[in-house]
């Protein structure tokens, strides 16, 4: 009988190892083989953090690491931060990403770029539903636990669950491009000390495209904040305030002939409205061109574009915003 009982914790203990080396051997063989993009390296460096490296932290679409330029807010406030940003990133994302964090780091305040409170459904719908290598890297990037499938299953339907799990099944294919297995082996070997997770264009809006955005007519399209992403907000806001952290939103500046072309009101109003009834700080840069010290002409001076700011422009509304949270203390 005990030689029985001996045999079988044998067998579970072979079991568990099994299951043990096949998880880190999968593992490993994804860190290789998955395409390089930035929204992995913003995880992989993010888990290097040491413990308090993220004081500030930072969630949103690209709005969020186009906008906030780490070198000045420790300049100005003494405080590290961290932007855990993605392409496209939605407040459901936003909201996991931010679960995720509090894990590893205890930021003393959360700042929600506020582009990512649209009306993004996720990509669940469509001709091919859920599969936009957007939302597959920022869960990818995730680290298993049950954050991660919490966010698997909110944001994927049923039958996606199992591709949205286990990455080595769209990126196996990679064994064979050298130019990805160096990538990421360099990266690992020599660049993660050097990764930024701010990434402001280098680059100056062109006349033409200026001229493009004067010329064009205005669109009466009112804003519209998604259902999910209208209850994940509540849910960060909620986060929040069970673990004491102020969150704060901020809409970074987009190019001023742009915001009169559209129904910005709609937009302003229906986000007011919404992190009012939760009681957050909403701070929308569109209505402070001047003490920011952006001018829309200038365009060579801020913008990149109609949405993203450059490295001045970056620097410029960083200082700006950072300067109204201290005086709002």
């Amino acid at each position: 009988m005990k030689k029985h009982i001996s045999d079988s914790r044998y067998s579970i203990l072979k079991g568990l190892l099994f299951v043990l080396f096949l998880s880190v051997g999968l593992h490993l063989a994804v860190l290789l083989l998955y395409m390089p993009n930035d929204i992995i390296r913003t995880w992989q460096c993010f888990y290097a953090l040491e413990e308090g490296e993220a004081q500030i932290l930072v969630v949103g679409s690209s709005h969020a690491y186009a906008t906030f330029d780490p070198d000045v807010i420790y300049r100005m406030t003494g405080k590290s931060s961290y932007i855990l940003a993605s392409n496209s990133q939605n407040t459901v994302q936003a909201y996991f990403n931010v679960k995720e964090a509090l894990h590893y780091q205890r930021p003393e305040v959360i700042i929600l770029e506020a582009f990512s409170l649209n009306d993004d459904n996720n990509w669940r719908y469509g001709d091919n539903p859920d599969r936009d290598w957007k939302k597959e890297s920022n869960i990818d990037g995730m680290r298993m636990g049950l954050t991660k499938l919490q966010a698997i299953m909110e944001q994927y339907e049923m039958r996606n669950w199992g591709y949205a799990l286990f990455p080595i099944v769209r990126c196996h294919g990679n064994w064979a491009n050298m130019a990805v297995l160096n990538s990421n082996l360099e990266f690992f070997t020599k660049g993660a000390g050097d990764y930024s997770s701010f990434h402001p264009s280098k680059t100056s809006m062109s006349k033409s495209t200026a001229r493009e955005y004067a010329e064009a007519g205005y669109n009466p399209y009112e804003w519209v904040i998604s259902g999910t992403n209208e209850d994940h907000f509540r849910k960060l806001a909620g986060l929040c305030r069970e673990e004491g952290i102020p969150l704060c939103v901020v809409m970074a500046p987009m190019y001023d002939v742009y915001i009169r072309s559209t129904n910005y009101d709609s937009c302003t109003d229906k986000i007011s409205a919404l992190t009012e009834s939760e009681d957050v700080f909403f701070l929308d840069c569109n209505l402070h061109y001047d003490e920011i010290g952006l001018v829309a002409e200038d365009f060579e001076d801020a913008f990149n574009g109609y949405h993203h700011l450059n490295g001045k422009g970056a620097k410029k509304v960083t200082e700006f915003v950072m300067e109204t949270l201290r005086d709002k203390e």
